[in-house]
């Protein structure tokens, strides 16, 4: 695989989702929240409790179903029908375990109607990212881009219109309608996205093998238990501050975490790219994978770096500006939660090149650890604090996520023989030193005294302009590879 094609695919979905995905967080999200103010914290402690959950719909089939459509299409058209049968018996499964929790738990209504919700939108989000998962293989980058966003396109125009041009709308906005219209959403591109995939490779509709579904299973386990350890150290940390500092301090932290969800959304966009081509590299050309790995690096570490120190200076002028009711802590979680974006960054990029070898067994221990650290210190630390609970929460994502990286970075560059320190290296420390000296200077000087978004108007273009600049993203290279897409197979 060139590093042309890896660029090429990479420029059209970050375009497609630099135009929906903002627009969903900063439009949608960000208005229910200043809406809902602090009922928002229930909402997300649930929402990351269904993503826990959500290993129920997709018990790592979905890694495996990418590797093998980028290796033998069609034994992964064989599987098709088994997989979503398999898949509805799990969301069945699911419901039937619910309603035994809601009746010896005793949930709220509202407690108990969102994880209704949210846990069948996980349903939904699994087979989308399956379907996605054949177009990815097949190295079909565009079309798996399009169905990221198509069901933040469906939420941006349904619950927008209840948010900006429906006179009541405000009225009838709450946590559970937001969560049903993004239920629709997904529903809707559920049924886009299986037809296309159908039309495109006509998968067989033959009768589910229990066999198959049994060795599916087996093989999906590593795969499974690396999805539920790297959700639990990513996302349980919203459920233990909901329970032990209140729901005001979750509200806090889930402000932060949100933007942090933006930035991890462009992220993904590199692991939807990465992972079926560390798959075919691993296969045919095992030589090429210290290029790709590098250009990954430069972009996603280059630019997380950027965030990190932007956000140092201007954390609290942006939370600010998005958010109605903040805290005075709101900058420092926004600032150690994007600490933790350059790790989860790093993972993304190592991670998939760790899975696509089939490396389960390390990265499972990796992750194992990096649970064990979070959940302890979450625990230990939070309640030792009277307030800035959400503060811990976020210095404790911070070191979980430098941690785990590091180990996965070196882990992988002594397998794959990777240089620990390549000769781009320099550009890192640089970037953060004229970063560093930009804002100083701007802060100081007279432009620093007038309204503070245009502040942070100018430092963002300022920011974007030394990522090219060092050549973190190369603009020639990137407009050459618009004009003219190199082949991907």
């Amino acid at each position: 695989m060139k590093e042309r094609s890896f660029y090429s695919n990479l420029f059209f979905s970050l375009g497609l989702n630099i135009l929906v995905k903002p627009a969903a967080i900063f439009l949608i999200d960000a208005k229910i929240q200043n809406i809902v103010g602090q009922e928002y914290g229930i909402y997300f402690a649930v929402f990351n409790l269904s993503l826990i959950l959500s290993i129920l719909f997709d018990f790592g089939v979905n890694n495996l179903s990418v590797k093998l459509a980028a290796q033998d299409i069609n034994e992964a058209k064989l599987q098709f029908s088994s997989i979503l049968i398999f898949r509805i018996a799990l969301m069945l499964f699911y419901i039937l375990g619910l309603t035994m929790v809601h009746l010896f738990v005793k949930l709220n209504t509202v407690e108990y109607l969102l994880i209704l919700i949210l846990g069948l939108n996980q349903f939904l989000i699994a087979n989308i990212a399956y379907f996605r998962s054949f177009f990815a293989g097949l190295h079909w980058f565009r079309l798996d881009a399009f169905f990221s966003v198509l069901d933040r396109i469906l939420l941006i125009l349904s619950m927008g219109t209840v948010l900006y041009l429906y006179s009541d709308g405000l009225k009838w906005v709450s946590i559970e309608s937001y969560a049903l219209l993004q239920f629709g959403g997904y529903a809707l591109s559920f049924l886009i996205a299986g037809i296309t995939l159908y039309l495109k490779i006509k998968p067989p509709l033959i009768k589910p093998k229990i066999a198959l579904v049994k060795m599916l299973v087996k093989q999906a386990v590593p795969y499974a238990l690396l999805i539920v350890l790297m959700t639990l150290y990513t996302r349980s940390d919203a459920i233990i501050l909901k329970y032990i500092a209140g729901i005001v301090e979750a509200s806090y932290y889930a402000q932060a975490y949100r933007l942090i969800d933006a930035l991890y959304m462009f992220a993904m966009v590199f692991a939807g790219l990465l992972f079926p081509m560390f798959s075919k590299m691993i296969k045919d050309q095992p030589k090429a994978i210290g290029p790709l790995v590098a250009q990954a690096s430069k972009l996603l570490l280059g630019s997380s770096i950027a965030i990190t120190v932007f956000s140092f200076f201007h954390g609290s002028a942006l939370i600010d500006q998005i958010y109605s009711n903040t805290s005075v802590n709101s900058g420092r979680i926004l600032f150690l939660l994007c600490i933790a974006f350059f790790g989860m960054a790093s993972n993304l990029i190592y991670g998939s090149l760790l899975t696509a070898n089939g490396s389960l067994k390390v990265l499972n221990m990796i992750s194992l650890i990096g649970f064990g650290i979070n959940l302890s210190l979450n625990i230990i630390l939070i309640p030792k604090t009277l307030d800035g609970g959400a503060v811990i929460a976020a210095g404790v994502a911070a070191l979980t996520q430098l941690l785990v990286a590091l180990t996965q970075a070196i882990y992988c560059k002594r397998i794959f023989d990777l240089p620990l320190v390549d000769r781009q290296f320099f550009r890192y420390p640089m970037l953060i030193l004229v970063l560093l000296l930009w804002y100083g200077v701007i802060s100081w000087s007279p432009v620093g005294n007038v309204d503070g978004s245009w502040i942070l108007f100018i430092d963002i273009l300022a920011t974007i302009f030394l990522l090219f600049a060092f050549k973190f993203i190369d603009i020639k290279e990137l407009i050459s590879l618009v004009q003219k897409r190199s082949k991907t197979q």
